[in-house]
């Protein structure tokens, strides 16, 4: 039994034709048969996934200190840098803790020096035998408490220079800024939460699953089982419009592990975004192909017939004789099949009355409808 592949899903089935030891003894003559000439065309066979988008970086921006918003400097939806100053806390509260702070700096000092020359005074007593030793210890003692209390000073007076730098916000990365959660003249605080979020725009990540089998064939044809290798891949997106994204994208990260739940495995890409056309929790549709798409013949689906031993075509020979040639399709190529192997492109191969024909027979080729019918 032969099968006529004449769709991927609704096989045409047909018997081989024993038409010579039909026609031959009663003249008739060769059956009517459409030839084509086999083309030579790149394959393209994208994997296609749904992805979404996501922000390389994001930060919600907090209140480090507590005290009414006195600024907002920048605009709901702007771009900003690195180091913009974004919002300003009332910082008066914060300049008296300071100065204050540095006054106990001062008082630390002036007392440590006292007990620095009074344990001068008592070592020279001591030596002179006038005091006890342990007045000398005493006087020891709160010299070294003098200086610990310094240097508790020192880190009070720290803290508050820390407390009043927190009182203007600057914007730790580069990227797009939200709206303004508190307006000015409002308490805010560390647990006031979020005051606005910003998110870098430019590059840009597309987060999607591969299948495991995919995975698999990227390895296989990257380095011998190795990691898949970014640049042997072409990365391409369409929009929820059905437009294309202008700009090419690459691989940035593939998991290490299979979800043995889906049978996926998490990867990452990056694309270029200049002009915030993706933006974050996006859906789109990725593309990935290889970057260099091989050049292999095409025939048309309905030349391609299949019994117990695989796939094969029939060729027309210069005398108007057919013969049979086996094949191995690969991938799908709008209405034919992508050919691996058996065809290098040029043939002529019998598109319609392959059903009729055996290996050897004589027929009557035309480029047209065959003469006298159909297949």
């Amino acid at each position: 039994m032969i099968v006529c592949l004449a769709g991927p899903a609704a096989p045409r089935i047909g018997t081989v034709a024993f038409a010579q030891s039909l026609g031959a003894g009663q003249g008739a003559p060769p059956p009517a048969v459409v030839v084509e000439k086999v083309k030579v065309q790149q394959v393209r066979s994208p994997a296609r996934f749904t992805a979404r988008v996501e922000a390389i970086e994001a930060v919600d921006i907090r209140a480090r200190v507590t005290g009414f918003l006195q600024a907002v400097m920048f605009s709901d939806g702007q771009a900003v840098k690195t180091g913009d100053m974004l919002f300003e806390i009332d910082p008066r509260e914060l300049d008296a803790s300071v100065a204050s702070a540095r006054a106990q700096v001062t008082r630390a000092e002036a007392t440590r020096k006292s007990a620095e020359r009074a344990l001068a005074r008592t070592r020279d007593l001591f030596a002179r035998n006038t005091v006890s030793r342990a007045a000398l210890d005493d006087a020891q003692a709160a010299f070294d408490i003098a200086a610990a209390d310094v240097q508790v000073a020192e880190a009070s007076l720290h803290k508050a220079e820390l407390n009043l730098s927190y009182a203007r916000i600057a914007a730790p990365i580069s990227g797009t800024i939200g709206r303004a959660t508190f307006t000015v003249g409002n308490l805010v605080g560390p647990d006031s939460g979020s005051l606005a979020r910003i998110v870098s725009l430019d590059p840009i990540r597309v987060s999607f699953a591969i299948t495991e089998g995919l995975l698999v064939t990227l390895r296989q044809k990257g380095a011998g089982g190795s990691a898949i290798d970014p640049n042997a891949l072409q990365l391409s997106l369409h929009l929820a419009n059905g437009t294309a994204y202008g700009e090419p994208g690459q691989i940035e990260f593939v998991e290490n592990e299979v979800d043995p739940q889906t049978g996926t495995v998490a990867a990452r890409a990056i694309f270029a975004n200049p002009h915030h056309i993706l933006i974050p929790g996006q859906f789109v549709t990725l593309s990935v192909e290889e970057r260099n798409v091989p050049d292999l013949p095409v025939v048309p689906q309905a030349a391609v017939l299949q019994d117990r031993e695989g796939r094969f075509v029939y060729l027309l020979g210069p005398d108007n004789t057919v013969s049979q040639r086996r094949i191995d399709t690969g991938a799908r190529v709008g209405s034919g099949w992508a050919v691996t192997t058996g065809l290098s492109g040029g043939e002529q191969i019998i598109v319609q009355g392959i059903q009729r024909l055996a290996d050897g027979m004589t027929v009557q080729p035309s480029e047209g409808q065959p003469v006298g019918g159909g297949t």
